[in-house]
């Protein structure tokens, strides 16, 4: 997700688990409410709120947890002292990923 890069190597497990709880169970349904479906949004402008299959909602809202999740956990204490001990990702295993997420991509928007 959105958030889970947002606060990589700075929260734990449960950390991460009771902020999902948080965003999924009581902010991310407020935004909803107030875009979709004539919420107060649609109000605001003669043409009404327009999202195109929920993109808006859903990134705005993952953009603003990660961000807001980043700032609250601070920075990655430790990551940059010892730069060798972070070797990189295998390169097939990483090109296989980015046309497993292009593929879903394609299949996602274009129907």
């Amino acid at each position: 997700t959105i958030v889970s890069g947002g606060v990589a190597e700075r929260v734990n497990f449960m950390g991460y688990a009771l902020f999902s709880v948080l965003m999924t169970g009581i902010i991310y349904p407020v935004v909803v409410a107030s875009t979709w479906g004539g919420g107060w949004l649609a109000e605001v402008t003669p043409v009404g709120y327009m999202d195109f299959a929920g993109s808006g909602v859903v990134h705005m809202a993952g953009g603003v947890g990660a961000l807001v999740g980043a700032l609250c956990a601070g920075p990655r204490i430790g990551r940059w002292e010892h730069p060798e001990k972070f070797v990189p990702h295998s390169l097939p295993l990483v090109v296989l990923g980015t046309f497993i997420l292009w593929f879903g991509w394609y299949g996602f928007n274009c129907g």
